[in-house]
């Protein structure tokens, strides 16, 4: 993962600030300009590959979502910021796949970037994408890093009428697509939880050292979580609609509903943050105290030999006159007594509950 990023990175290099260089992966054909225009009663949809095209189709007197469904062509992308009137900057975050998240206003328009959720073929697996919104006044521009968006229900919900959407302006569905892709968050939410449920059952029930390679691996996709999620969380904090003239008074509440689903995503990283980590311990403690076990048993078993082993040793010395080596009954009597030795610190170690 860090890998990629570097190498998205080094892109950029050497090059002055507002350079427009996609620094995603490579090209995938030719990127798709969608734009949807509607109001109460009307709808219409166009589709095509130059902006000239669709930007000769806006009405201004209805909401004009204007969809590119990638960042591979980034002449395109330039094209739309002149005639829309974007900043160069702007432009080049909206290129940026490695940007970290952020929503700013501007004069005549709000800037927001930040990840989409996209679920893997692989069970448990999941990505996040490069995903940039504009809103202007009577616009919003959506940028993706590839095809394939969490939007399909909006677009569906427009087409047909239904719902409040086709009634509301564009910062109403500026929120929409904002809350559609935090919502999506939470599907990674229930994969992390899901691993973390099975981790957990195995640590309590089989712990081993495939354990513990899960907890770490677990621990990597959740800070990969969390450092896509935190700092669109702290911007959505920071950020006060009512300062902005292209938030409606009335859309506010759905905005303030957006930051605290963030909030609820950060504070259930954190719990499983916390989760993990406690995961770890009560390994690193049941192992500990598996091998204090062993330890006790050996040591115990060690004190029992210690006398026996004098005995032996005493016996073992080459001396010529020892009598007792004469006598008939001195080997099983010193056997008896070796046995004897050992059974007293038996029982005496069993009544003071050493083992």
């Amino acid at each position: 993962m860090n890998r990629n990023t570097h190498k998205r990175t080094n892109k950029k290099i050497g090059m002055p600030p507002g350079s427009l260089v996609y620094t995603g992966a490579p090209k995938e054909g030719d990127t798709t300009v969608t734009l949807i225009t509607y109001d109460k009663d009307n709808y219409s949809r166009h589709e095509a590959t130059s902006f000239k095209e669709i930007s000769g189709k806006v009405m201004k007197d209805a909401v004009n979502w204007i969809h590119f469904d990638s960042l591979h062509n980034p002449s395109l992308i330039e094209e739309a910021g002149k005639l829309l009137r974007i900043h160069q900057l702007v432009l080049e975050d909206i290129l940026d796949v490695g940007h970290p998240p952020k929503i700013e206003a501007y004069d005549e328009y709000i800037f927001l970037t930040m990840k989409a959720f996209k679920r893997q073929k692989e069970e448990g697996s999941f990505r996040f994408e490069h995903i940039s919104l504009v809103l202007g006044k009577n616009f919003l521009l959506t940028f993706l890093e590839h095809k394939g968006d969490p939007f399909d229900p909006i677009r569906e919900r427009l087409e047909a009428g239904k719902g409040r959407s086709r009634g509301r302006s564009a910062d109403y569905l500026f929120i929409l697509l904002a809350d559609a892709i935090v919502d999506q968050y939470f599907f990674a939410d229930e994969i992390i939880d899901k691993e973390n449920g099975d981790i957990e059952i195995e640590i309590y029930e089989n712990p081993s050292e495939s354990s513990v390679n899960r907890i770490v691996r677990q621990k990597k996709e959740l800070n990969r979580f969390k450092k896509e999620v935190y700092p669109i969380a702290e911007s959505f904090r920071l950020f006060l609609p009512v300062d902005s003239d292209l938030i409606s008074p009335e859309n506010i509440g759905y905005f303030n509903d957006i930051n605290d689903h963030l909030k609820q995503i950060v504070d259930t990283i954190n719990t499983y943050h916390e989760s993990l980590t406690a995961m770890m311990e009560f390994y690193m403690i049941r192992i500990s105290n598996q091998m204090n076990q062993v330890m006790k048993t050996l040591t115990l078993i060690a004190t029992i030999f210690i006398p026996l082993t004098f005995i032996v040793g005493i016996y073992g010395m080459n001396f010529n006159f020892m009598p007792e080596l004469e006598w008939k009954w001195s080997y099983p009597i010193l056997m008896i007594a070796m046995l004897a030795i050992g059974l007293v610190m038996y029982i005496y170690m069993r009544k003071k509950r050493w083992f």
